[in-house]
């Protein structure tokens, strides 16, 4: 078995996310933590009040060994729900020592230190966009609101809501501006990451058709003119049923060719609409029988009831039928059977076999086109089933047979139908 896979990008966006911004905060925490300490200990306005400058001091400390704590924890995340918990963690963290501190200094209602609120909407905005930022501005709102209820009754100092609907109607401003540009920005980089995946499987189906090409062209091609090499060189030396013999083996290795090129046409022409539909009413079991009579000798066992009708172009049907017979004529073993119940307006149709069904490695890849190549295959037959099913408005799928063996699930639409 020759096997060329065509890998997805497997990227976490929301993870790679997360872990941006666990390590954008960890530099802001490793500045803030000498410069808090040097604002504690160079602040002469006034005098602390008993406590106050070694509670300031000991929030510091707080936000080191937090960040220490976050960053090994960082290191150690490996999925997006592990990185949001941390996320959260620091928040929480930043948000208990930012408020703490302009709690601290609430003795000093003329210092500007409660802008340092300000850094917890656009911390949640970078870590968790708009919502993270309303969030944060929300709950800094509120203790802002406490700090100023209780230090005018502790401190003696006038109470003035326009003073905080002014400073947090800026911090407002600011929450909305810094999430609407972060959910923007993480829109664009998921787009982004979309196309990159794209790009790449796409570099893949061209890697994998040139590696096709490669093989399954040229090595027809050699023995064609091989074959025909013989024959010219020696056809008067060469018994007539060796001839034919040569003869033969050249036509079965043009017709591969054929099969290629033709199947590379037909899914080219699904993947870009071109391929017009005819759809007729048509008896499934009928249909069914009928392209049977154009795969291998291995039975195969029709277990449809009469009388269902789908709307089916007849030819593109019978290339479903014949490239799901014929793959599990390949790659299972008998006995195999063509199965089919209506269900809820749709039709189900079910190829089984009873061999060993197909690896977990290739579950992913299962439907791409060259996802898996075998002697005389060229790889593009389950992708053009896909691409016939859709064009049919069904949808095709791959379940284990139990106890063992294969079942690809063909669901069409019985009314009227069209492209999905």
């Amino acid at each position: 078995m020759r096997t060329v896979r065509v890998e997805p990008v497997v990227v976490d966006i929301q993870l790679e996310d997360l872990r941006r911004s666990e390590r954008t905060m960890t530099v802001v925490r490793w500045v803030a933590v000498p410069f808090s300490t040097l604002q504690v200990l160079v602040y002469q306005d006034r005098p602390y009040p008993s406590g106050m400058k070694a509670l300031a001091l000991a929030l510091v400390g707080l936000l080191a060994a937090g960040a220490v704590a976050l960053w090994m924890a960082h290191k150690r995340a490996r999925t997006a729900s592990s990185a949001r918990n941390i996320a959260l963690a620091g928040l929480a963290l930043d948000l208990l020592v930012a408020s703490g501190f302009v709690a601290v200094y609430t003795f000093d209602h003329t210092s500007a230190l409660w802008a340092v609120l300000f850094i917890l909407p656009l911390e949640g905005a970078i870590r968790f966009q708009l919502r993270g930022a309303v969030i944060a501005w929300i709950v800094v709102t509120i203790l802002y609101t406490i700090r100023e209820l209780w230090g005018s009754g502790h401190y003696g100092y006038q109470f003035q809501w326009n003073s905080i609907s002014f400073r947090m109607g800026i911090g407002l401003l600011i929450a909305l501006v810094a999430g609407l540009m972060a959910r923007d920005l993480v829109r664009e980089r998921r787009r982004l990451a979309r196309a990159v995946e794209e790009l790449r499987r796409v570099d893949g189906m061209r890697a994998a058709l040139v590696s096709t090409l490669a093989h399954d062209v040229r090595s027809p091609l050699t023995a064609i003119r091989g074959n025909l090499e013989l024959l010219l060189a020696r056809g008067d030396q060469i018994p007539a049923d060796k001839a034919a013999e040569l003869m033969g083996a050249a036509d079965r290795q043009a017709r591969r060719i054929e099969q290629l090129a033709t199947g590379l046409l037909d899914l080219a022409r699904l993947e870009q609409g071109h391929l017009a539909l005819d759809l007729q009413p048509t008896d499934l079991r009928e249909a069914v029988t009928q392209a049977l009579a154009y795969v291998g000798s291995t039975p195969v066992d029709v277990r449809i009831p009469e009388g269902i009708v789908v709307p089916l172009d007849p030819p593109r049907f019978e290339q479903i039928v014949v490239n799901l017979v014929t793959n599990a004529q390949k790659h299972g073993d008998p006995p195999i059977a063509v199965e089919a119940q209506p269900q809820n307006g749709r039709v189900v149709i079910e190829f089984v076999d009873q061999g060993r069904g197909v690896s977990v490695e290739q579950l992913d890849n299962l439907f791409q086109p060259f996802a898996t190549q075998t002697a005389g295959s060229t790889g593009l037959g389950l992708s053009i089933v896909r691409a016939m099913v859709q064009a049919h408005g069904g949808e095709v799928g791959y379940e284990r047979n139990e106890p063992r063996g294969a079942r690809f699930k063909v669901i069409l639409p019985t009314g009227p139908a069209g492209p999905a």
